[in-house]
């Protein structure tokens, strides 16, 4: 169980780094290729807005990955460290799940993504019960 739990964990902060990443540089070519939106389309201002954004949240994403990869022995061996990951994955799984219900299904590669990030979630939460009921040892 130990291997598929850190196949998952670097699985996931892989995805962070390369696709948090790469975004940074093609985030126009990633938003009408994966998202169809047409920047071209917008007023000029509303365009540069949306990718000035659009770098910032894949800046985000790159920064977390950072934290997870630096931190990861740390992740697995003490309880604050796990619950910061943990929160960093629960809250993309709950921003996922509400968007599902509330703007509708995404594409097929995004509830994949969905899949991945919840059994990562379950799987780093399973292994450390205590991390995410809060150690007070240390109070």
């Amino acid at each position: 169980m130990e291997q598929v739990r850190r196949f998952f964990f670097f699985l996931y902060v892989i995805a962070l780094l390369c696709i948090g990443g790469s975004g940074l540089f093609i985030a126009p070519w990633e938003l009408r290729r994966v998202f169809q939106i047409d920047l071209s389309s917008m007023p000029a201002l509303a365009a540069s807005t949306v990718v000035n954004q659009y770098r910032f949240l894949k800046g985000i994403e790159f920064a977390a990955g950072f934290i997870c990869w630096r931190w990861r022995r740390q992740i697995f061996s003490a309880p604050e460290s796990r619950l910061s990951f943990l929160v960093i994955v629960w809250a993309g799984v709950v921003g996922r799940l509400l968007s599902l219900f509330i703007d509708g299904p995404p594409s097929v590669a995004f509830i994949a993504f969905l899949v991945i990030e919840a059994l990562t979630g379950v799987l780093m939460s399973s292994s450390f019960p205590h991390a995410i009921q809060g150690d007070t040892s240390h109070a």
